[in-house]
């Protein structure tokens, strides 16, 4: 019995994971190497402190950890403004621990960055909390660092495949010679037999 043939996800989404996987498997970029630093407050902080923390950061988020810096939670400029300002609460009141999201996707520092594209996309994020092996907090990664590594790993591509047309061009050259030069052998060679 044949076995069903597998269909092919061509599609320009499925496409692109491909290519940026491959990519990154190419030149070994992990999310420790393209992650940012991390604003980080206890989940006691105020409102209003984690958003002088954020705006001299110039963050939109800021992680929650606890005393053994572990991810507990997330807040995003977009949470202090729906979930504090709209309703009229008090910043110097309200904790983040009440605010926060607390099921945060993390992913480990030695993650590639395929795999950091793919949670990002399966749970619609943009940003996560960058750990290490023992949940730690080692930084974020957000859309902006992947788009930052993709146009660095184009820009290194690019000059690789431009050295090896560089170097196809030269082969080429080379075979063409050698098969001039062995065209003008086989004739001085049938004159010298056929005069």
């Amino acid at each position: 019995m044949s076995q069903p043939e597998k269909k092919i996800d061509l599609t320009p989404d499925e496409m692109n994971r491909k290519l940026f996987s491959y990519i990154t498997q190419i030149l070994g970029l992990r999310a420790y190497d393209v992650m940012h630093d991390a604003t980080f407050q206890d989940g006691d902080t105020t409102v209003e402190e984690a958003a002088k923390k954020m705006a001299e950061g110039d963050v939109s988020e800021l992680i929650v950890v606890d005393k053994d810096k572990k991810v507990v939670g997330i807040v995003t400029d977009k949470d202090i403004v729906r979930r504090v300002v709209s309703k009229g609460l008090n910043p110097k009141e309200v904790k983040l621990k009440d605010i926060m999201t607390k099921e945060v996707v993390v992913v480990l520092g030695e993650a590639d960055l395929g795999t950091v594209v793919q949670l990002m996309n399966k749970h619609r994020i943009r940003r996560m909390p960058v750990v290490n092996k023992i949940g730690k907090l080692l930084g974020v990664i957000d859309a902006r660092d992947l788009a930052g590594a993709l146009g660095a790993q184009r820009d290194v591509l690019k000059r690789i495949v431009q050295g090896l047309e560089t170097q196809l061009v030269q082969i080429a050259k080379e075979v063409e010679e050698a098969k001039k030069k062995a065209e003008e052998e086989e004739k001085e060679k049938n004159k010298k037999i056929y005069g």
